[in-house]
């Protein structure tokens, strides 16, 4: 068993124009669209590091696709843990990086980059909701979700249904997996509802709100 009971897991992916943020390429262009990317991923880097430095018993790794572990560790930096996403879709990818932390016996949340509303009381009340639940899960405005979280004691099948014939990038997203757990008997925390930076109507909600450390 590793030293850390928990673990945060950032679900990003190596910057490059026309392959990151293409919902805001037909707004900003495919260079400056990748630039709101980079500075998402800034962004909850700093919040994530700041939440980690707080405890003693949590660790973070971020599982990526596109480019190589060197060039995400050349561009991140080498004091983070980067693997490689593993699966055919998105849904087996989160899976697989959930069950990284299943195998290690740890409670573990997934977020992606896309939501600068995560902070560390998020995070705080998603790693103590896990003390009496199987599930935590954090919904987003456009229907989708920001933060999924598993207890370290989930039987991996059951976590790896959790992400079976959902239709990724839809609306439903939030509402099918909520279904989900309720057909397989899981005792779920709902956190609050974000937003994610997804069009360019969402951007007010990343460059004009206030972003306390």
């Amino acid at each position: 068993m590793p030293s850390f009971q928990k673990l945060v897991i950032l679900f990003t992916r190596y910057p490059q124009a026309g392959k990151c943020k293409t919902r805001l390429i037909p707004a900003l262009g495919k260079d400056r669209a990748m630039i709101v990317y980079k500075e998402l991923v800034s962004h909850i880097l700093k919040r994530l590091n700041t939440f980690i430095a707080s405890t003693t018993n949590t660790d973070l790794t971020i599982f990526f696709t596109g480019g190589s572990e060197q060039s995400m560790q050349e561009w991140l930096g080498h004091d983070y843990i980067c693997k490689q996403q593993q699966g055919k879709d998105l849904g087996e990818r989160m899976a697989m990086a959930l069950i990284f932390g299943l195998n290690r016996k740890q409670d573990t949340l997934l977020i992606g980059s896309d939501c600068p509303g995560i902070d560390a009381a998020i995070l705080k009340e998603g790693f103590q909701a896990l003390q009496n639940n199987d599930l935590v899960i954090g919904p987003a405005h456009d229907g989708g979700y920001y933060l999924i979280g598993i207890a370290g004691t989930l039987n991996p099948t059951v976590c790896s249904q959790l992400f079976t014939n959902i239709p990724w990038g839809s609306s439903i997203v939030y509402s099918e997996t909520i279904a989900l757990t309720e057909r397989l008997g899981l005792r779920t925390h709902i956190l609050k509802k974000l937003h994610d930076i997804d069009t360019e109507e969402d951007l007010h909600y990343f460059y004009h709100r206030p972003h306390p450390q």
